[in-house]
């Protein structure tokens, strides 16, 4: 199966996994081939990966309280800027059960790096090695950098059988983690997924209620246009 079919047959949003426990030396295989394989600017690689376990449900649970606060906040501060009409009065997500019911979590933060030696001799030539420096200032390009990491180990955890998921809608402060027991976490969050083995996906909701042909992307010519020369 090539890269194509392996995305388009197997990348589903998992609403919930089955009890089924995968072999912790998967997980730290695709993590290996995504570390081995996403590139980096000036190889910092200025984000931490941390890997909750089936044994942190509690800390689970306290990492998917901070997707409903910031999902309910969201909505209310939506509706204070009048951009919806009304909200939905709090009521959890039921697809981000896969960030507390799962095998392992896997959630992605900034971090300070240190230059290796070849950066460390440019620094003395007057080079600025932003990765060494507030994490906040260059949120975007490690942005990016974690979403080629999520990406490659999406299609290394597909090749082993598992099934994942991702989410974005969290709080990104650090002490909000802190607020709810996750000193773990030393910096701004950026991403999360899921992992394991899929009891039941999204979709299979939206087929049962005949909707399946309604949560769709755009169409390619929405997305990519070709810039043209006009001489």
């Amino acid at each position: 199966m090539n890269h194509f079919e392996l995305l388009e047959s197997k990348r589903k949003h998992v609403k919930t996994y089955s009890d089924k426990i995968p072999p912790k030396e998967l997980i730290d295989n695709a993590l290996w081939k995504a570390w081995k394989t996403t590139p980096s600017k000036n190889n910092a690689m200025a984000y931490e990966v941390l890997v909750w376990g089936p044994e942190q449900k509690l800390k689970k649970e306290a990492i998917h309280s901070l997707c409903v606060k910031n999902h309910k906040e969201t909505e209310d501060r939506a509706a204070r800027l009048g951009l919806i009409n009304k909200t939905q009065g709090g009521v959890a997500n039921p697809y981000y059960e896969h960030i507390k019911n799962n095998p392992y979590l896997i959630t992605i933060h900034s971090r300070i790096a240190f230059p290796n030696l070849f950066y460390q001799k440019q620094i003395t030539e007057g080079h600025f090695y932003d990765q060494s420096h507030n994490p906040d200032n260059i949120i975007d390009s490690v942005a990016v950098e974690v979403g080629m990491f999520a990406a490659n180990l999406t299609n290394y955890l597909l090749e082993s059988g598992l099934d994942m998921s991702y989410n974005g809608c969290f709080k990104r402060n650090v002490k909000e983690w802190h607020n709810v027991g996750l000193h773990e976490v030393r910096q701004r969050s950026i991403l999360m997924m899921s992992c394991g083995y899929a009891q039941r996906y999204r979709r299979e909701d939206l087929i049962d209620r005949g909707q399946e042909d309604w949560d769709i992307k755009p169409e390619p010519d929405e997305i990519i246009k070709w810039v043209l020369s006009h001489e």
